[in-house]
């Protein structure tokens, strides 16, 4: 595959369900072929690439969904793991060193070092997972 195709495939927006990876994900999560929170990052991880962060993004607004607001094709029991306390607070300390800094996140910076995107992408993907 030339570089030319994989950059027309590599989707990316600001919204948590707006990326290759993001989509991947819905789609594996629908075919039933595992379980999510096998994608929770260790929490000795210190650095996250831009392709773990936006995974973590896209958990954590499934988390935090209302189970009428899930992504079509995303059935409330495939993300109910998610919702159980240890593993929602996991995932809200992931998202926040995701969208804490570049130091941190692969994410941040690739966003950082877009065309001022960096605050929109910010606010479209923090989600509350108190």
């Amino acid at each position: 595959m030339s570089q030319e195709q994989n950059a027309q495939d590599d989707i990316w927006g600001t919204g948590p369900f707006d990326n290759s990876e993001a989509k991947e994900l819905l789609e594996d999560i629908a075919s039933g072929v595992f379980d999510p929170v096998h994608l929770l990052p260790d929490r000795s991880q210190r650095h996250l690439n831009a392709d773990e962060g936006q995974v973590i993004v896209a958990l954590a607004a499934l988390a935090a969904a209302d189970d009428a607001d899930l992504p079509e094709g995303i059935e409330p029991a495939a993300v109910s793991g998610l919702r159980e306390p240890a593993h929602r607070e996991r995932l809200r300390q992931s998202l926040e060193a995701v969208l804490a800094d570049a130091s941190v996140s692969g994410l941040y910076e690739r966003w950082q070092l877009s065309d001022g995107q960096l605050l929109e992408w910010k606010a479209q993907s923090w989600v509350d997972l108190s």
